[in-house]
């Protein structure tokens, strides 16, 4: 019984084996018949090429929505250096300095100034004529006298420096009084100042104010000698 069921079952292997080599073997000829018909093709997977003679690279993005050529890419690259240049250059320009604003600087710092300088100046002796003696008083009862003097000038004086020469109705000299005195005159007009009266104390008076009732001699007359003034 043993060995006819181990016969069996070797006989039902025998038959599964022999039903899978016809079945592969149907199936390579059918595989055979399909390709050679062009019904199944077998590609390759196409290789990676450079090519050296192309004429433009394509780069796409992830998206693949934007491409941009070879050409397109070098001219992008091209217009960034030409911008960064002018930029730089920019900024070298605001870095230089203003050459033709220290040049007019210049040139007004070394220009003449036209105003009147405020700075007072001393005029010489002998120009007698810019300051003349225009009024001159003393009464017999006064120890001063009052001088008026005129400024000849165009500009105006701040000080004078003066002789007062006084004489008889002779014209002999009897005595002299220098001075000077700050005074303020301006170009064209007449200022007064007092100096002392020559011989106050025996009551001499100035010959057109009167002389005194008991001593009606005593008069004298004046001249006026200029030395030196001050201008501003």
């Amino acid at each position: 019984m043993r060995e006819n069921s181990i016969n069996e079952g070797r006989s039902e292997q025998g038959g599964c084996f022999i039903k899978m080599l016809l079945i592969v073997g149907v199936a390579i000829i059918l595989f055979i018949i399909f390709w050679a018909t062009g019904l199944i093709r077998i590609e390759s997977a196409p290789e990676i090429m450079e090519q050296e003679n192309s004429v433009e690279e394509v780069a796409a993005t992830s998206s693949s929505d934007f491409i941009v050529t070879e050409t397109e890419w070098k001219a992008l690259q091209n217009e960034v250096k030409r911008l960064r240049s002018e930029v730089n250059q920019l900024k070298q320009g605001s870095t230089k300095p203003a050459m033709t604003h220290q040049v007019s600087t210049t040139r007004q710092t070394t220009t003449p100034s036209t105003t009147p300088s405020t700075t007072p100046s001393t005029a010489p002796s002998g120009k007698s004529g810019d300051i003349t003696l225009a009024n001159y008083s003393h009464d017999w009862v006064n120890s001063e006298a009052t001088v008026a003097f005129k400024n000849n000038t165009d500009r105006t004086v701040s000080s004078i420096t003066g002789r007062i020469i006084y004489y008889d109705m002779s014209d002999n000299m009897l005595d002299y009084q220098d001075f000077t005195r700050s005074v303020t005159i301006e170009s064209g007009m007449v200022k007064s100042i007092t100096l002392d009266g020559y011989g106050y104390r025996d009551h001499y008076a100035y010959y057109k104010n009167g002389a005194v009732p008991t001593n009606p001699d005593r008069k004298y007359k004046v001249k006026f000698e200029l030395k030196s003034y001050k201008v501003r």
